[in-house]
């Protein structure tokens, strides 16, 4: 009984994550969308740093919705994400190892309990000089 009760469980998990890498999710995808505000910045600052700025806006998720991401992905592999319970303002500084063009991306999502997000993203291209 108990193999069946485990080859159970790991067909369940397989096909689960199937699913998920598919798009498929279940319950559905939640319809909230944060907004990013346009006083968003995002720069480039002496000593081969970026930085983020983001402020994001409620878009069409309720005031009282909770479970938020927020994501930068600084164009050179790394990417920073905090998570949070309710839309706040945040900063984040990025020091890159060598001077270059970099697409910086920055992000605010819903994240349900399950296996979707939903994200409003803003992106900017920077010189890195020193």
């Amino acid at each position: 009984m108990n193999k069946l009760f485990v080859s159970l469980a790991v067909f369940a998990a397989v096909v689960s994550a199937v699913y998920s890498q598919a798009g498929f999710c279940a319950p559905p995808c939640n319809p909230c969308t944060p907004a990013i505000d346009n006083r968003t910045v995002i720069e480039a600052v002496p000593g081969f740093r970026a930085t983020a700025e983001i402020i994001a806006d409620y878009g069409n998720c309720s005031v009282t919705y909770t479970g938020y991401q927020w994501q930068v992905s600084w164009g050179d592999g790394v990417v920073s994400y905090k998570n949070l319970t309710h839309l706040q303002p945040q900063q984040a500084i990025h020091t890159y190892q060598a001077k270059g063009t970099y697409t910086v991306v920055a992000s605010y999502c819903a994240v349900p309990h399950y296996c979707c997000e939903s994200c409003s993203s803003i992106s900017k291209t920077l010189e890195i000089k020193y």
